[in-house]
């Protein structure tokens, strides 16, 4: 049948998976840095739990908080380490109930402490994926020191 097969000189899709498996891998994080990430992933894991419960105890649903984070065009967005997020949380929750037009104050008060989405995306250290994979500012930029925005992933926090 004319035009069934493969044109000539174009790349067949198992071309284009064997070109992506012959790609180097990123390269591994040195003992010292795998151990901070483990570190602070159990960090961040512990508070997570231990806010899950206070959110569970509430006797009202208050409406989540989401706060946007950019995403570089290499799929990360910053890593957000359990103080920041304690902090976030604190912030927020201190707002609670409070009337619509008092959000612009905890936007001041998120920016004073260096927790807006391009504050965080300039201050990380560490960088994380959609599939959960903390990698360092050099990995997850390519070596650039700021990370190139390429969309927006949202998270959401149970305030």
């Amino acid at each position: 049948m004319p035009g069934a097969g493969p044109s000539t000189g174009a790349p067949s899709f198992s071309d284009l998976l064997s070109a992506n498996a012959s790609d180097p891998p990123s390269p591994s994080p040195a003992p010292a840095e795998s151990d901070e990430i483990a570190r602070m992933q159990k960090e961040l894991a512990a508070y997570k739990s231990e806010r899950d419960k206070v959110v569970r105890n509430r006797t009202s649903d208050p409406p989540a908080f989401q706060m946007a984070l950019p995403v570089n065009d290499r799929g990360y967005m910053p890593y957000v380490t359990a103080d920041q997020q304690k902090l976030m949380d604190h912030i927020t929750d201190s707002y609670l109930g409070r009337p619509e037009h008092e959000m612009e104050k905890m936007w001041a008060e998120l920016r004073a402490n260096g927790l807006t989405p391009e504050q965080l995306v300039r201050t990380a250290d560490y960088f994380v994926n959609l599939d959960g994979e903390v990698v360092s500012r050099a990995v997850a930029t390519g070596g650039q020191r700021s990370a190139q925005q390429g969309s927006t992933a949202w998270t959401a926090s149970n305030v």
